[in-house]
């Protein structure tokens, strides 16, 4: 049986919520950028808008092919039964896109044209998967901003905040937005992902609580522990984060990654996933990888006692330890109480539970075969063993992802192939 795919009256206010956090986050960093400028603090502000630049970069060069992709799936389906509206726009304004995408403005043109459809679904019955369809490419990009920009400036401004006596307001305001942009980007991403799964039953608030938790929590123990090794030297810093990322890319590397069309494109794919994975697990391939999940929080945990004992032993008997104290237990209670709630997550609220539940009950209620298929997620995702999906074969793996879904929805290949997540 086709399950029908809703947007609603809350989906826009996420949608709208998600814009407006956006451009608050932008906005700080810029105005932070700004004080310190005007404060002649010039180090400070170099790096401040170096981090903006080059996410703004990335963002834009992600945008743009994902637009001439679609571009090109508009050309192999001239005699197709299927003309999706996204596809049009993308063939008809080609050159526009190309100058905003010059001028950094990719994002603020995909979250206006998001949020149009978004309201024409949610208030007057407009198409539904054509809004979802953008979403879902938004969600993407907001997550690879969250950790290209958004924990950077976290970063570097929970250290400048430890490290200075007088501080502004400005300051304070960066960090409390960019900690409440990373917690939505990848809320979101998780919405986006459920979205596209056939399930109904995956609208129960629960699972979203406990992701969450767990995002922010294990997230924001590895920012602290980042910012207290800083305490201890910027070059530990350089050499610990140069360290880890290469340990992550040989990671990233050896999964043999088909996210991209061009070999540049995908490389600069894999060197966000290493930059990622640096800060939360993110599962590449959409491979069922329990284990690869448990090994990384065990090195994670691992890790961070290491570089508190660290900490606390090169600093000696000195007094002047700052907020080390509290910072190294805040590190300890939101990194177990954040693995608890990815445990529990797991046990408790993970997608195959609802499709066991609901498995179970078309059983007892059909005499049929038919049933629902076993939703994919961060750790247990899965296909078929004959069956690949990336952005070059997806029309061929319609019926394995979305087997219950209606064959005339026009499915987001990007999502599909991290739909695991």
């Amino acid at each position: 049986m086709a399950v029908k795919i809703t947007f609603t009256k809350f989906d826009f206010a996420w949608t709208l919520a998600g814009f407006s956090l956006y451009f608050a986050d932008v906005g700080t960093d810029l105005w932070v950028a700004a004080v310190y400028f005007n404060d002649n603090e010039f180090t400070r502000f170099a790096l401040v808008l170096a981090v903006i630049l080059l996410s703004a970069l990335v963002l834009q060069s992600f945008s743009w092919s994902w637009y001439q992709y679609d571009r090109e799936i508009l050309q192999q389906r001239d005699n197709s039964e299927i003309q999706h509206s996204h596809y049009q726009s993308c063939g008809s304004r080609c050159s526009w896109l190309c100058v905003l995408h010059i001028f950094q403005l990719g994002m603020p043109v995909r979250f206006c044209k998001a949020l149009l459809l978004g309201y024409k679904a949610a208030f007057k019955q407009g198409d539904t998967e054509t809004a979802i369809y953008a979403l879902t490419d938004l969600s993407m990009l907001r997550l690879f901003e969250a950790f290209l920009e958004a924990a950077p400036q976290l970063i570097l401004q929970t250290f400048i905040l430890l490290q200075s006596k007088d501080s502004d307001f400005i300051q304070y305001g960066s960090v409390i937005v960019s900690f409440m942009s990373i917690s939505w980007a990848t809320l979101d991403y998780y919405a986006a992902l459920k979205r596209s799964l056939p399930n109904p039953n995956l609208t129960c608030g629960f699972p979203y609580v406990f992701y969450f938790l767990y995002k922010l929590l294990t997230i924001s123990a590895t920012i602290l522990t980042i910012t207290l090794l800083a305490t201890l030297h910027i070059l530990a810093v350089a050499a610990y984060l140069l360290l880890l990322w290469s340990v992550m890319m040989v990671y990233v590397v050896r999964q043999k990654t088909a996210f991209c069309k061009s070999k540049c494109q995908e490389i600069i794919y894999r060197m966000v996933i290493g930059i990622i994975l640096i800060f939360t697990f993110f599962n590449i391939k959409g491979q069922k990888i329990r284990w690869a999940l448990i090994l990384y929080y065990i090195f994670k945990v691992f890790k961070t006692i290491v570089i508190i004992i660290l900490c606390w032993i090169l600093k000696g008997s000195s007094l002047d330890k700052g907020n080390d104290l509290s910072i190294s237990i805040s590190i300890m209670l939101a990194l177990i109480i954040g693995i608890v709630c990815v445990v529990m997550y797991y046990r408790c609220f993970h997608p195959q539970v609802y499709s066991k539940a609901a498995t179970d009950e078309d059983c007892n209620n059909s005499h049929t075969e038919s049933q629902l298929p076993a939703p994919q997620d961060e750790v247990d995702g899965f296909l078929p063993q004959n069956s690949t999906v990336t952005p070059n074969n997806v029309g061929e793996n319609r019926d394995v992802i979305h087997s219950s879904v209606s064959q005339s929805q026009n499915v987001n290949s990007r999502i599909m192939y991290c739909l695991t997540e």
